[in-house]
């Protein structure tokens, strides 16, 4: 049932190489490492009995601090000079590890994703 909350957790605790390198060069990667962990978030639901309350709470931080920064007035931390050079990121990052290890995950690797992605075909068709 974590498997997209662990990956997407773990994700967000690697370096910036390696966060960026999780993704096709075609899609907005920092957008991604987001989206991967929203989906996670929606394992919990129905199922949040399963987690301890600290699981919850170092998940529910790290949900706080992303959501703190969406909206058109953050686009300047959603993008890959932003993964690899804002504090921000780094504050994600340290709030994943924090989440992970409540969980007791291994950070050494990104389990793999079932994610298919599709580039846009030119002229936006």
């Amino acid at each position: 049932m974590r498997n997209q909350l662990q990956r997407a957790v773990i994700a967000l605790a690697q370096p910036a190489d390696i966060q960026l390198s999780l993704f096709p060069d075609f899609v907005r990667k920092a957008d991604e490492l987001a989206l991967d962990f929203e989906d996670g978030l929606y394992e919990m639901v129905g199922h949040e009995g399963q987690f301890s309350e600290q699981q919850r709470g170092a998940i529910d931080a790290l949900d706080a601090l992303i959501l703190s920064k969406i909206g058109e007035q953050h686009a300047a931390f959603w993008n890959e000079t932003a993964v690899r050079e804002h504090p921000f990121w780094e504050q994600i990052r340290i709030a994943a590890k924090d989440a992970a290890a409540t969980f007791g995950w291994d950070l050494q690797s990104v389990p793999s994703s079932e994610a298919v992605y599709v580039p846009a075909r030119p002229n936006g068709s």
